[in-house]
């Protein structure tokens, strides 16, 4: 008969390390900010989303239909870029790309709910950015502006020129498939190059 003279092993706490182990938390890269920093007209669950989202700096919202994900988008960046201006004294930049349709909605509740001066401004390349800000210098215009997937798949307007990048209805990418703007956005937004290798490194 052989007789082990080794311990016990209590696999349930091994098998727990081992899990925890591989647990990778994203890392919190945003800003921390009060209830109060938040458009009194957000509803409650707009205003824990939108909490969260600047909280992490690089979080995504699956909200269902009808949850007012356009607000949220849109009060996500104006805080982002009211704490860049507060904290590093500069005015930013924030881009949301979004499927053409839907810009005309983003216009409309950026002015008729949230109370912005003026609604952000749809545009397709760097220049019109650019501009947009040289005539722009002297008030406090709106930071926030709009492009289609399609504007960023053909190089017209890199996110890398932003502070703060939104994907609306970013689940249509996987309708894209292994397409042209499917690869794309993955290597400007994720860094993976796909098949063709080309990685982003910035």
């Amino acid at each position: 008969m052989i007789q082990s003279t080794s311990q016990p092993v209590n696999q349930s706490t091994d098998y727990q390390s081992f899990l925890r182990s591989k647990v990778k938390l994203a890392e919190r890269t945003g800003f921390d900010i009060e209830p109060a920093e938040i458009n009194p007209v957000c509803k409650p669950h707009q205003r824990a989303i939108v909490r969260w989202l600047v909280a992490g700096g690089c979080r995504a919202c699956f909200a269902a239909f009808g949850l007012g994900k356009t607000i949220m988008e849109l009060e996500t960046c104006r805080l982002m870029l009211a704490k860049i201006l507060a904290q590093q004294d500069r005015q930013g930049r924030a881009l949301i790309i979004l499927p053409l349709g839907v810009r005309q909605e983003f216009r409309r509740d950026a002015v008729e709910v949230l109370g912005m001066g003026e609604p952000p401004l749809f545009v397709r390349t760097l220049d019109q950015v650019r501009r947009h800000e040289q005539e722009t210098l002297a008030c406090e215009a709106n930071r926030i502006y709009l492009t289609n997937y399609e504007s960023v798949r053909d190089g017209k307007l890199d996110p890398a020129e932003f502070d703060v990048v939104c994907l609306d209805e970013a689940s249509i990418l996987r309708g894209f498939g292994g397409s042209k703007t499917f690869r794309e956005m993955m290597r400007l937004c994720t860094g993976d190059g796909g098949p063709s290798g080309i990685h982003r490194t910035d």
